[in-house]
């Protein structure tokens, strides 16, 4: 363990909590109202050592004396002068809960150091030299009244610890007796601007238990180098955007009011494109220009191609990255930048616009309107072409189909051409199959006519520039195609049920209360021969305590012809690496079957190739009750369902909400 630390550059580690602070403040005992009023109804009887200690005694009423850091330290240090009853009222529950931290706090310390690290401690305020700890364990709630503002401290203080490391910033476990702690992870992850990989959140007493900090120091350590990575590309990003913004604003503030007449006189009128249109599209590109210049954002970019896949380690909040909602932003332009006229010769539409029938999306609204006509039209003639004769000009447009996005649906490898995702308000997400043989000519007054307020279509949405030239190559020949970037994976979300079998060979519910709460996500993308590939990916805790059930099942409650496989499951080092990178898992149409959870065996010296083994069995979306051939039996030592959750409407610029898991009950036999 050591080692591993040392290679990592894991030498000093730093603890703070209030615990080790010599005094309380006011606000560790804001909460006791009981105590504070029986500690000043019965202090006239010591009032001379009160006002010995605190002279403004008697100028401030309770409330105020209440909320002073300076009487409560004064009070404090009147331990051996008041009389013990009343001193132990306003302090006695302070002082236990801080007996309790510190019993806790010196075990930390003495795991950390028995795992080769040095050790330093702090409270509310930060030694000198914090800044050159490389992990940190801190107090989620830096105060004993254990409120929101508390949380606000100790991410100040990180924030603190934080500045100026922001290309290398520490590792750090927050840690709390609160058992609201888990609902403050993502909250510390956004406000103290935290790379996932980078820290993690436990209950004070469940830090100690077993092999818990070691776990946590190696996991920190063994993916610290490429946490870092992206912790210094997303720095770079944030500097660089601010010096991008600060040298654009400079070239732009050159460009006086008769600069825009001009461009306007000489261009625009003749070219028929509106000027606001026109600059929003150059300042697009040279803000861009300004970013792409930033030495420290390219060079951290190159750093992330030095990340290892074959080692990443499992997400530590549950659910994963909302990847759609990335895919459709690199898409379309904001739903805004449609209010800006795109010309000035009286075309209604621009090139890129995408005209949708209002009735594909209110099946109640136009019941006239004839159903041969497309889900969606995108507008493919040249935007300079758009302008020019408005009044003889055909606008060229291609139709295509809606086609709702869900697991079921969705595809990383497509026939034909699609745009794999459009978000429309209020709607569910989408895609979009195109027939580039649906090619329709329109004069302007027919366009106007067919998107007009009681029209069929309505103008929704616009492609970027180079999506809609890819659309318009595809159509004109496959030899003048656009190379874009790859569609990222999608993510759909599924409840995770896990099984083994009883001495019957029937499934067997294991109780797993943390991935039960957690659920799953299986991301779907391609392999290298470009078909679908799913991978179930699970959270971390999740993990955990899948990996702590397994070595508990006892072979003797299992079926006879499970026992071998289970025996291969609970030695197989492979399947632990695995489940953290993610099981391969079947696709959302694989009908519910149960196929061969398999993991690398452990590779012979005589053997040229590593062979697989089968662990357990997987399934998603099957039929319940859950029954098992007696082949199935064999492979049943661990049975994984994964279940899909609905997908629910998104509004445009918001994730889409995780619907809630479906509850499963156990009666005689598993039922839905």
């Amino acid at each position: 363990m050591s080692e591993v630390l040392k290679s990592t550059g894991f030498e000093l580690a730093l603890i703070v909590d209030d615990a080790f602070d010599d005094v309380p403040i006011a606000a560790d005992l804001a909460m006791d109202e009981e105590a504070w009023t029986i500690f000043m109804d019965d202090v006239s009887t010591d009032v001379d050592v009160v006002e010995e200690a605190f002279p403004e005694y008697h100028e401030k009423d309770a409330n105020e004396l209440r909320a002073s850091d300076h009487f409560v330290r004064a009070m404090y240090g009147l331990r051996t002068k008041l009389r013990p009853d009343l001193w132990n009222t306003l302090f006695g529950g302070y002082e236990r809960d801080r007996a309790a931290d510190r019993d806790f706090l010196e075990k930390l310390a003495g795991r950390l150091s028995a795992a080769g690290l040095q050790v330093k401690t702090a409270g509310r305020n930060l030694p000198e030299d914090a800044h050159e700890c490389s992990i940190i364990f801190a107090d989620l709630f830096l105060g004993a009244a254990q409120q929101d503002f508390d949380v606000d401290k100790s991410i100040r203080r990180l924030g603190e610890l934080m500045a100026g490391r922001e290309n290398a910033p520490p590792a750090v476990v927050l840690m709390s007796r609160s058992p609201r702690l888990q609902d403050k992870k993502e909250r510390f992850r956004d406000d103290a601007k935290m790379v996932g990989a980078l820290f993690r959140v436990y209950r004070k007493q469940d830090l100690l238990e077993g092999s818990t900090v070691e776990t946590v120091l190696e996991r920190l350590a063994t993916h610290h180098a490429d946490a870092v990575r992206v912790a210094a590309f997303l720095a770079a990003w944030e500097a660089g955007l601010g010096g991008a913004a600060s040298e654009f604003m400079k070239l732009m503030r050159r460009l006086d009011l008769s600069d825009y007449s001009k461009i306007r006189e000489v261009l625009l009128d003749v070219e028929g494109q509106p000027l606001g249109s026109y600059m929003l599209d150059v300042f697009d590109r040279i803000l861009q220009h300004e970013i792409e210049g930033h030495v420290p954002t390219i060079s951290a970019a190159q750093e992330l191609n030095a990340i290892d896949p074959a080692k990443y380690p499992a997400p530590y909040i549950a659910g994963s990255s909302d990847l759609q909602d990335l895919v459709a932003r690199s898409l379309w332009q904001n739903a805004e930048r449609l209010k800006v006229t795109g010309n000035t010769a009286g075309m209604p539409v621009s090139f890129g616009d995408v005209l949708v029938r209002r009735s594909s999306l209110d099946r109640a609204a136009l019941p006239t309107v004839p159903e041969d006509l497309p889900d969606v039209l995108v507008v493919l003639t040249p935007a300079c072409d758009l302008v020019r004769s408005p009044d003889k000009r055909r606008v060229l447009l291609v139709g295509g189909a809606l086609k709702a996005l869900e697991n079921k649906t969705w595809r990383y490898k497509t026939k034909g051409v699609t745009t794999p995702i459009v978000q429309f308000a209020n709607q569910p997400r989408m895609s979009i199959e195109w027939d580039l043989d649906d090619q329709r000519m329109l004069k302007r007054d027919e366009l106007a006519d067919l998107i007009r307020q009681e029209g069929p279509y309505s103008v929704g949405l616009r492609l970027r520039e180079s999506n809609a030239l890819e659309l318009q190559q595809r159509m004109l020949s496959d030899m003048g195609r656009v190379g874009l970037l790859s569609k990222m994976p999608f993510t759909f979300p599924v409840e995770v049920l896990m099984f083994t079998t009883d001495g019957e060979g029937k499934p067997k519910a294991l109780e797993l209360p943390i991935t039960t709460r957690d659920g799953g996500v299986c991301i779907t993308g391609r392999d290298s021969d470009g078909n679908d590939l799913t991978r179930l990916v699970l959270t971390e805790p999740s993990v955990d305590e899948i990996l702590s059930v397994i070595p508990k099942i006892e072979e003797t409650q299992v079926h006879t012809r499970t026992k071998d496989t289970l025996k291969r499951l609970q030695a197989s080092t492979s399947f632990r690496s695995l489940l953290q990178r993610g099981l391969e898992a079947p696709t959302a149409t694989a009908k519910g079957t149960f196929k061969p959870l398999k993991v690398p065996a452990e590779k012979k010296e005589d053997e040229e190739k590593q062979t697989d083994e089968v662990v357990g069995l997987i399934a998603r979306n099957p039929e319940w009750p859950l029954t098992l051939s007696t082949n199935e039996q064999k492979s049943g030592a661990l049975i994984i369902i994964l279940n899909d959750l609905e997908p629910h409407a998104v509004m445009i610029g918001d994730a889409a909400p995780v619907s809630e898991p479906v509850s499963v009950e156990a009666a005689g036999d598993v039922v839905p």
